[in-house]
């Protein structure tokens, strides 16, 4: 029959198999072009959850839109066009359906349809969603804790958050579940088991019974400790240290907890490349576990260069850094570092112009010395004593001489205490500053150019006593969805080296004063992914004078707002307390009288201040996400100057990459209110000649809170 086709066509049969293919070929072409891109997935009705949150749980996508194909053109990231495929939407149905039913929406029903455009080849698909009502638990029961100790059971009934009349969902019980496991192991209960819940549904009465099971097993006691070392440096740190850092004790029961402690304090002394700390199960003996401690010893010496590149104040900064490093500096897992590093506007003009008095550059350098330990007086306290020389020069505004030494006290915590951080320092410093001829004329612009300005010195030293008191709760360190955390800084300036002068017979003119900032997160369920996150922050600090003049407090010490941490539609030292104008001076004042007056007016910084941020997170694409916020602060002279509209009101958005050790961040922030120029927004856009006039981008590493 071919060959019959062959002859009646009269070709070769080469070029009879030429025809087939590209008839083949063709008729593939005119499929493809058949097909629809995917340009929209909505879903309608009562869907309860956000649109964002659904489309990562279904198999179906939208074809990458504009912000998905720039990224593409810049990167090696595909994008590429997503088609309509009418054989997922069954898949997707059923996952949508199984993802209202783990958040306790057990009578969700699910529709789609579809709608393709052919003169445009492009294919819109719904979903139309009726939740119906969430479910709620009427009982929990916990079966299998009867052989373990009633106090224990007593904590486990306490701390844990599945009870009657809460809304069912999947996470919520097995948040649960891993929080009794995880008791259970922290107590001795090394080879504790766990059923996988059952769950009762009612759809009469729209309920739902819990019950979880556990089987503890026995209750395990460490009987030895080995140590196995590699590495570079093995022969170097000897096995008496590595058991001194670790602080695992034969005869103590054993804790998961412990375990990764001990792995936190080996890392942490920078000995080791890796460190595992782990129970040898398969030698158990009696209701005896072995620990093993394996660690790879790196070399005990460490130069590191780096370059900084930071955007500061709106101005590009570019510097490198040196550090040294000496590991197991005397023994005792110390470790010694010094670090030099420089950034500026112009590094090449900072290098020439050194001299604190000169004021043509932009930049800083800084020298630290530093020796830390793992412990003091025999307890697991980091400690770390560090010596620093800073200079700071602001461009014909004020340059900066920092000098001082300061002492940190780091202490571990237990596991189950309401706080999760707690440290305390003793800092000494020397600080000058020598503000220039042009900022303070600037200041006070009243004065006549006949009156002989030269530039001014404020020097002070400051003796401060501080501790940090710290609590987070959320569900995740790096990137929270849920929960809080509280921040607390205590500060006392200059008591002790008061008491030291009544002791001496001296006099000191520092000011006494104490310190407050509290910083609170909160990390609200607006979501139910945990790849989008909405949160509140709350930040107000205070300081109070009680001997002596306030406005002696150093410029560092005071409070400043703005920048890529704060109010974003402003630059860092933007939101300070208006500076001094001095409208009539007397005609017989000294030359120290007036120094003092325009120290006093010159001087930024505010003894009060008040932030808040509102900030929506949402991932895009991959890694890329996007935030929009509301940032609102200030600062003042005192309490009773605090005013709303004395509150600046920053709005904007921004752009994530989510890297695997922090997300860096550019944002946009404009000034919606601005209580230094009250005019209306778009007033202020004219005069100044251009939105981007009223705008200021930030670059950071980390979120802003």
């Amino acid at each position: 029959m071919l060959k019959l086709l062959i002859k009646i066509l009269k070709i070769n049969k080469n070029s009879f198999y030429v025809l087939i293919i590209s008839i083949i070929g063709f008729s593939g072409s005119l499929f493809a072009q058949q097909q629809y891109e995917l340009v929209s997935i909505e879903f309608t009705g009562d869907p309860v959850f956000s649109s964002s949150e659904l489309e990562t749980v279904i198999s179906s996508q939208e074809s990458p839109g504009w912000f998905s194909k720039a990224i593409k053109s810049i990167t090696t990231f595909e994008t590429n066009t997503v088609f309509f495929d009418s054989l997922l939407i069954p898949d997707d149905i059923e996952a949508l359906r199984q993802f209202y039913m783990s958040h306790g929406y057990f009578k969700a029903k699910i529709k789609s349809g579809y709608v393709l455009i052919d003169s445009v080849y492009e294919a819109y698909l719904t979903y139309n969603i009726n939740a119906g009502p969430r479910f709620t638990i009427r009982n929990v029961e916990i079966k299998g804790l009867e052989a373990i100790p009633a106090e224990f059971n007593e904590m486990i009934l306490s701390d844990i958050t599945l009870d009657s009349n809460s809304f069912y969902s999947d996470r919520l019980v097995e948040d649960n579940r891993n929080f009794i496991l995880n008791f259970l192991y922290d107590h001795g209960y090394m080879l504790a088991k766990s059923l996988l819940p059952v769950v009762d549904i009612d759809t009469m009465n729209n309920i739902t019974d819990v019950k979880l099971e556990f089987t503890p097993g026995g209750r395990y006691k460490i009987n030895k400790i080995s140590i196995e070392r590699t590495g570079d440096g093995k022969d170097l740190v000897k096995d008496d240290l590595i058991n001194e850092i670790a602080d695992l004790k034969p005869g103590n029961y054993y804790s998961l907890y412990d375990l990764k402690k001990a792995q936190i304090r080996l890392y942490r002394t920078n000995l080791f490349t890796s460190a595992l700390v782990s129970g040898v199960v398969s030698d158990t003996v009696d209701h005896f576990v072995p620990i093993k401690i394996a660690a790879d010893v790196g070399l005990l010496h460490e130069l590191s260069p780096e370059l900084i590149l930071i955007n500061e104040e709106n101005t590009f900064k570019f510097g490198f850094s040196l550090s040294f490093m000496k590991k197991n500096f005397f023994g005792g897992a110390r470790k010694f570092t010094t670090r030099i590093s420089s950034a500026a506007q112009n590094i090449a003009d900072f290098i020439s112009n050194p001299s604190l008095s000169e004021n043509n550059v932009y930049g800083y350098v800084d020298f630290r010395l530093g020796l830390e330990q793992p412990f003091i007086f025999g307890k697991p306290v980091y400690t770390k004593l560090e010596n620093y020389y800073t200079l700071q020069k602001k461009q014909n505004q004020y340059n900066t001489r920092l000098i001082g030494a300061q002492l940190s006290l780091n202490f571990e915590l237990p596991k189950y205490t309401y706080l999760t951080s707690l440290s305390g320092y003793l800092n000494i410093q020397a600080s000058e500053y020598i503000f220039q001829t042009g900022y303070i004329r600037k200041v006070f612009s009243l004065f006549t150019d006949t009156l002989i300005i030269n530039p001014l010195t404020s020097k002070s030293t400051n003796v401060l006593l501080g501790i940090h008191l710290g609590a987070n709760k959320t569900d995740k360190y790096v990137f929270p969805t849920r929960g809080y955390s509280l921040a607390l800084e205590l500060e006392d300036g200059n008591s002790l080296s008061y008491l030291a002068s009544k002791l001496g017979g001296y006099n000191m003119n520092a000011p006494l004063y104490y310190k407050a900032l509290l910083t609170t997160s909160f990390y609200l369920p607006v979501y139910n992914s945990d790849k989008n996150a909405f949160g509140v922050k709350i930040k107000t600090g205070f300081i109070h004078t009680y001997r002596g003049d306030k406005f002696g407090i150093p410029l560092n010490e005071r409070f400043i707002a703005g920048g890529s941490n704060s109010v974003r539609a402003w630059k860092t030292n933007d939101l300070t307390p208006p500076l001094t104008t001095i409208n009539q001076l007397p005609t017989n004042i000294t030359k120290e009288e007036l120094e003092s007056v325009l120290l006093k007016g010159i001087t930024p910084g505010g003894f009060f201040l008040f932030e808040s941020s509102i900030e929506t997170r949402n991932r895009i694409y991959d890694n890329f996400g996007g935030v929009l916020f509301v940032d609102i602060g200030n600062t003042w002279n005192s309490y009773k100057e605090f005013r709303f509209d004395g509150l600046a009101v920053g709005v904007g958005f921004g752009f994530r990459y989510y890297s695997s050790f922090a997300p860096i961040r550019i944002d946009l922030g404009v000034k919606a209110y601005d209580p230094f120029d009250r005019r209306p927004f778009w007033q202020r856009i004219n005069d100044y000649r251009g939105f981007w006039n009223t705008t200021s981008i930030q670059l950071g590493i980390g979120e802003a809170f």
